[in-house]
């Protein structure tokens, strides 16, 4: 299952077991929250097999990014929770085939606001697992994983809504028949989140 569906299933089944009660205003506790933007990812793909290894030129690429986080408040400034930040765009791919890669990472993040009240500045983070998947393609090969992690800063304008920009690595890779190809990238984002709380 890829990072959309399992945090739609997820998202979905969370909010029927929590119920509308679980948003109070108030930070301390269950937060929901998504968000869309634009950005650029900068990329290179290794080949390593034989005793040789060649990496492509850096290829950079416009993108559509998504932003999903489900997890806790542990206080009006500090939350802590799975988030799933992913780059999507397309290539033309070894077999001249025009694709559509999700880039991303999925992991444990946190968010800190400088003030208990709107509107402040935050600091955000995380790690975890690092994906570059063909999810669009029919016969799509299986996704390459590896290290992943990712820093940023927003504002928060409003009440449950802000501006966001993260800087996101991952290098994620695969190895078939004693042959490993991997890719280095790095995607800057920039969205508009909302976030329930």
């Amino acid at each position: 299952m890829n990072h959309g569906r399992f945090a739609m299933v997820f998202t979905l089944t969370t909010l029927m077991a929590v119920g509308a009660a679980a948003f109070d205003g108030q930070r301390r506790g269950f937060i929901l929250g998504g968000g869309l933007g634009f950005g650029m990812t900068s990329f290179t793909q290794t080949i390593e097999g034989g005793g040789i290894s060649i990496t492509s030129d850096r290829e950079n690429e416009g993108a559509f990014m998504t932003d999903f986080r489900i997890g806790w408040g542990a206080n009006e400034q500090t939350e802590i929770y799975y988030a799933s930040k992913v780059s999507w765009f397309g290539i033309t791919n070894v077999n001249d085939d025009d694709v559509t890669i999700a880039n991303g990472i999925g992991g444990i993040g946190f968010t800190h606001s400088l003030k208990y009240d709107v509107p402040t500045w935050f600091v955000t983070g995380g790690i975890g697992l690092a994906t570059w998947s063909l999810p669009l393609e029919d016969n799509a090969p299986d996704a390459w994983n590896g290290f992943g992690l990712f820093a940023g800063m927003g504002y928060e304008f409003s009440k449950h809504y802000c501006f966001e920009f993260d800087l996101i690595y991952g290098n994620p890779g695969d190895s078939d028949g004693g042959v490993k190809v991997s890719s280095s990238a790095l995607s800057l984002k920039a969205s508009i989140n909302a976030l329930a709380y």
